[in-house]
């Protein structure tokens, strides 16, 4: 199914450049409401490409040797494709003017940085963010998102309502017309869509690191399983000839095994080390930053404004079973002197009822008269 939504999401791209929808030259307003829908095909597709298996079939028998069908290197070419089409993306939503001041200047600071990345080799970085800088990124982007997506369902909702009315599409509703409401939920769609490249691209490049990792390593490991590297027998032994050996020894025994998703590619790492013949994780970067900001106490489940709309509902709910009870209360039958001083002495049901509890009363204590319970005179042993 992805190959096929690929296929076809690259036919419509195709479709589009050749029928001229989407000129360059363009800006917002002079694009159809129709046509803004088309804008977000190369974010489609890069989505796509990310959720792209990197299994083939009807692999022969040699194409473990073949570099084409290492799965870490095709999950490295559906992750640069589907970058590309992030930036094709992002580059077009910035030349419609479309984006926010704070969306596209991060979306420039991403640039710049991927440009000093590749100028690593050539000269030395001398501007860099730092952590703390990367973390209030994050948080500015995640709080742009979230207004997005609440816009967005605040228009759908809107746009729900007026088909449920069975209003004209020229007929108005809180300020808006069916084309204008249409027109701004694919405005703010897109503008979704960027926030969600920007995260996108940068879980991409880190990513991509791990996966040049992992392609020297396996590569690493062709080359250890070459026969030709074993055929001197001293080869296995110069290393502990020299005094990098009894180096080496004094240090533990560590273990980086990586696994990777049949369907997806995505790679995890993880690093254990023998420690009393027995393997024990290592700490990894990520994990130690995930529990840096975590905080050591049981956090709040609930605000105190619906913390006072519980107890609000719960006292509402006590004082309507208390008057239930109290209504029941007035019809129970009891002794005649209570509904007297209760003013119920003219209900003729009442009255009846308490008479007959009166008599089973009266009853009860002629059968059971005062000082016939147990005596203390017959507490005690009688042979004594």
């Amino acid at each position: 199914p992805i190959e096929k939504s690929i296929d076809m999401l690259t036919k419509l791209q195709t479709q589009i450049s050749r029928a001229g929808t989407l000129s360059n030259n363009e800006v917002l307003d002079d694009v159809a409401t129709s046509s803004l829908e088309f804008i977000g095909v190369e974010y489609h597709l890069g989505r796509a490409f990310l959720m792209l298996p990197t299994y083939q079939l009807g692999g022969g028998s040699n194409s473990n040797n073949n570099n084409t069908t290492n799965p870490s290197i095709l999950r490295k070419t559906n992750i640069t494709r589907a970058t590309d089409y992030f930036h094709a993306y992002l580059k077009k939503v910035d030349q419609l003017d479309l984006l926010a001041e704070a969306t596209i200047k991060e979306y420039h600071t991403l640039l710049d940085m991927e440009d000093i990345e590749d100028d690593a080799k050539s000269r030395p970085i001398t501007t860099r963010m730092n952590q703390s800088q990367i973390r209030e990124m994050k948080i500015q982007r995640f709080q742009r998102k979230r207004a997005a997506s609440q816009k967005q369902a605040q228009l759908q909702s809107l746009l729900l309502r007026r088909s449920r009315l069975g209003l004209a599409q020229e007929e108005e509703m809180e300020g808006h017309d069916f084309e204008s409401l249409s027109r701004t939920l694919y405005i703010e769609t897109l503008r979704l869509y960027a926030e969600e490249c920007l995260e996108e691209i940068q879980s991409c490049n880190s990513e991509l690191e791990m996966l040049d990792m992992a392609i020297k390593m396996e590569r690493g490991r062709m080359i250890s399983q070459d026969p030709r590297m074993n055929s001197d027998p001293n080869h296995s032994r110069s290393g502990a000839a020299d005094g990098g050996g009894g180096f080496l020894s004094k240090q533990p025994l560590q273990m980086t095994q990586i696994t990777q998703n049949p369907l997806t590619g995505e790679l995890q790492m993880q690093t254990q080390q023998v420690m009393n013949g027995q393997l024990k994780p290592i700490m990894q970067r990520q994990e130690i930053a995930n529990q840096v900001f975590r905080p050591g106490w049981i956090q709040p489940t609930m605000t105190l404004e619906e913390l006072g709309e519980r107890e609000r509902a719960d006292a509402i709910q006590r004082a309507e079973q208390q008057k239930v009870a109290e209504a029941e209360a007035k019809l129970r039958p009891r002794r005649y002197e209570q509904l007297v001083k209760d003013g119920m002495e003219d209900d003729e049901r009442l009255v009846e009822a308490s008479a007959k509890l009166d008599r089973d009363w009266d009853d009860w204590k002629e059968e059971n008269p005062r000082g016939s319970g147990n005596k203390m005179s017959e507490r005690g042993d009688r042979n004594f």
